[in-house]
């Protein structure tokens, strides 16, 4: 489209799991939608994922999120059972428990507090506070810890799968996907919003804005200044091994193909998504004291990933101007199917609903 203008009724920025769950839905409502991918020079977070697909202490500082994660996951497996169907893609789902691995006495015992405080706002969420011997039941190679946090609703998926099921379901149900398509310039104009690209213009009804760290500048674009930052996670990879690990924890998780993921690190550096010896020999130390047969396991790769943070670690929805919708968070697999469900009808309606309410970006207004 070299040069040339283009019309979409709906113009989704970013081309993540974000972004890519908003459009999906948009196109499966038969929307006319145009996804923007910039491709390999964003700071692509759905990359590095580890894949967990959780509700276990989220809301600790908006209580809200805790019945908005858990109505998510509720959602979770019709949503991958539709994909599947549109797809023929299996993102491999685990939705049968997941674990937090605590340390000492007084880390289960600060766990135990946030979930008991974020209870009554999710009061279906079961959850189990764990000694390491009735931990040991989930985990049998589980030592060296003092116990750990339990729930049947947490689980783990692949998330690169989930990006390219995604990407995919949104192009078959007719959306289109703009590949390198970075917006370098937007304005809103009489019946909607004007956005330029390297390779032509493009006149949108509607745009959103699901591009993950990018969505700062997009917002300044348009005189908003959107609190959130990068936090790097770096992730270890192993080689493939036989079944050792039952069900995914925040620590490590063993994917289905064998591999075990570790992580753990939240280092605050900029946009630096590099690797350091001392997260790496962090990482790989807890992993081992968690589960000592590690030790014996080859390492293959890792790399770092920058998280997409809110001041309160919660997702912001928002109308920012008349037709042009913020949807930016940190747990995008996690929310995947409710971004694509309610999130998008809330889009394609042009009004956020009262559940969204203490989720814009005004709640930051107040700080």
């Amino acid at each position: 489209m070299t040069g040339s203008t283009r019309e979409t009724g709906f113009a989704v920025i970013g081309g993540g799991i974000v972004g890519a769950s908003v459009a999906y839905g948009l196109a499966k409502a038969r929307e006319d939608v145009l996804l923007f991918d910039e491709g390999d020079k964003a700071f692509r977070a759905s990359n590095g994922n580890f894949g967990l697909v959780w509700v276990q202490a989220k809301g600790g500082m908006l209580p809200a999120y805790a019945p908005w994660a858990l109505r998510a996951r509720h959602e979770w497996s019709d949503f991958h059972s539709e994909l599947l169907e549109a797809t023929g893609i299996d993102v491999e789902p685990e939705l049968d428990g997941g674990l937090f691995i605590c340390f000492t006495e007084e880390e289960l015992a600060e766990r135990k507090a946030l979930l008991d405080r974020l209870s009554p706002f999710a009061p279906d969420f079961d959850y189990e506070v764990l000694p390491l011997a009735q931990a040991r039941k989930h985990l049998r190679h589980l030592t060296g810890v003092a116990g750990a946090t339990w729930s049947q609703l947490d689980g783990a998926c692949n998330p690169m799968k989930l990006l390219r099921a995604l990407l995919e379901g949104t192009q078959k149900a007719g959306g289109m996907l703009l590949t390198g398509g970075k917006v370098t310039a937007l304005a809103q104009q009489s019946g909607g919003w004007k956005l330029d690209t390297p390779e032509g213009t493009v006149l949108a009804e509607k745009v959103v804005f699901a591009a993950g760290l990018g969505n700062k500048a997009l917002c300044a674009e348009i005189g908003f200044d959107l609190p959130v930052k990068p936090v790097r996670g770096q992730i270890l990879v192993s080689e493939r091994h036989p079944r050792m690990i039952e069900y995914p924890t925040e620590l490590v998780r063993q994917t289905k193909d064998g591999t075990f993921m570790m992580g753990g690190s939240w280092e605050d550096v900029g946009f630096d998504t590099g690797n350091t010896l001392a997260a790496i020999r962090r990482i790989a130390s807890n992993g081992v004291k968690a589960f000592p047969f590690l030790k014996d396991v080859k390492l293959v790769r890792s790399w770092g990933a920058l998280r997409i943070m809110a001041p309160d670690m919660a997702p912001v929805y928002d109308e920012l101007a008349p037709g042009a919708f913020l949807v930016t968070c940190h747990s995008g697999v996690s929310l995947a199917a409710i971004h694509s469900r309610q999130i998008a009808d809330w889009i394609r309606a042009g009004t956020l609903r009262q559940e969204a309410a203490d989720f814009t970006a005004r709640r930051f207004a107040a700080n």
